[in-house]
């Protein structure tokens, strides 16, 4: 017996295994290495996320927008609005096994992200942060001058009523 780390880099989580030397060829064999989300094209991606098989140690702010930029690019504001919230909040139930999906903040994400995706001319997402930096680094006071108010603080689950007003004083 012997034993074998195995890293799935650049990630934290670490397997370790005792397995025979025979053993190690089937075990490479069957381990799939995880893909980090800025090696995967938009399909693919947004394929992880519905059927929730991405990993929650990518899902981060990053990848939020940047499933959001290509549902608006795919589907046009409205229907990323829509398709938005549902495939996070099955996400959220399914993959992180939490109720705390957050109606109002996702369409804040597609809203505020269409709202700078129609002044700029770059049609690409990380040429879109590059211009935008606020977008990545900023994004809870975006969200707090699009709707006048914390919404992290007053809204974990609303119902799908209609918004207020949006602000877009950026």
């Amino acid at each position: 017996m012997i034993k074998v780390i195995i890293s799935t880099q650049p990630f934290v989580e670490i397997f370790i295994y005792n397995i025979k030397r025979e053993s190690i060829k089937n075990l490479q064999l069957k381990t799939k290495a995880m893909i980090a989300p800025n090696e995967m094209n938009d399909n693919e991606l947004l394929e992880k996320i519905e059927n929730c098989s991405l990993s929650p140690t990518f899902f981060t702010h990053e990848v939020l927008l940047r499933m959001t930029y290509i549902l608006i690019k795919k589907y046009g504001i409205e229907e990323a609005v829509s398709k938005n919230c549902e495939i996070k909040e099955q996400y959220f139930l399914k993959a992180l096994n939490s109720n705390k999906f957050n109606y109002t903040l996702t369409r804040a994400y597609t809203e505020i992200l269409h709202h700078f995706m129609s002044y700029t001319k770059n049609t690409s997402f990380d040429k879109l942060l590059r211009d935008y930096p606020r977008l990545r680094y900023n994004f809870k006071d975006l969200v707090r001058t699009h709707y006048g108010y914390d919404i992290l603080k007053e809204h974990r689950k609303e119902d799908s009523l209609p918004p207020r007003p949006i602000l877009f004083t950026f």
